[in-house]
């Protein structure tokens, strides 16, 4: 069974992590350079990410193992082949490679850092999953979130978007301490500077969106309808 953590315990992980980040990537004194998941899977725990087809209909986005085992992919042309996972590997799914998908990307491989952050830091909460799993799947859908998928999402946002990095973009891109409303109708400018950000950090709109309600960053959002409210957590295929 996974370890009980609080939003808070979950946020002073994932800064610890990303602090480990920028003793090597420190960017300029004004804006910090963003976190890059790849770099930090392989630098702060010595990860190997790679990309490969992990499903036929593209519902697998990434797969990470904590043991040694032999698993089994096929490639696009259907041919079936087996690969073997030392326990440091991280697979994401070869068409987030594509230019539209860097959100999802990210995301997936902060998503499977998380994982491994848990399991090395509680091996004994997670013996369940070290020793009756060769490997976890993070599905484009799901019809089960549990405790653990949780969590890693709860990491994994924290790390791409913590608030050191954060809280300057929204000072360097214009927009202060806080967003009262976010609209592309009601406040076009405001809404471009946003999704500047969402682009300088390499995430989605809708994840920075959630991620600056969680830190009071934001107060209402709308999209291009300034009367109907965004529900952020709703289209789990916005990139």
């Amino acid at each position: 069974m996974s370890k009980f953590l609080s939003r808070a315990d979950l946020e002073r992980i994932a800064s610890t992590v990303v602090n480990r980040y920028y003793e090597k990537h420190k960017g300029n004194a004004i804006l910090p350079e963003p976190v890059d998941p790849d770099l930090l899977a392989g630098e702060v725990f010595g990860l190997s990410v790679s990309y490969l087809p992990l499903s036929k209909d593209g519902s697998v986005l990434g797969m990470t193992s904590f043991r040694e085992t032999e698993i089994e992919l096929c490639s696009k042309d259907g041919a079936e082949f087996q690969i073997n996972l030392t326990g440091r590997d991280i697979l994401i799914d070869d068409a987030l490679l594509d230019e539209g998908q860097v959100g999802r990307r990210n995301f997936t491989t902060a998503h499977e850092v998380a994982h491994h952050t848990l399991v090395q830091l509680y091996p004994e909460d997670y013996r369940e999953i070290l020793e009756c799993r060769t490997h976890i799947l993070y599905r484009r859908r799901s019809r089960e979130r549990n405790w653990a998928e949780w969590q890693a999402d709860t990491i994994a946002a924290a790390m791409l978007m913590p608030p050191q990095t954060l809280i300057p973009c929204m000072a360097v891109f214009g927009l202060g301490g806080k967003l009262d409303m976010l609209s592309s109708v009601c406040r076009a400018r405001e809404y471009d500077r946003f999704c500047d950000i969402a682009s300088y950090l390499g995430v989605s709109k809708k994840a920075l969106a959630i991620r600056m309600k969680q830190l009071g960053m934001l107060g209402e959002e709308y999209l291009e309808n300034p009367y109907a409210p965004l529900d952020v957590y709703k289209d789990e295929d916005d990139g």
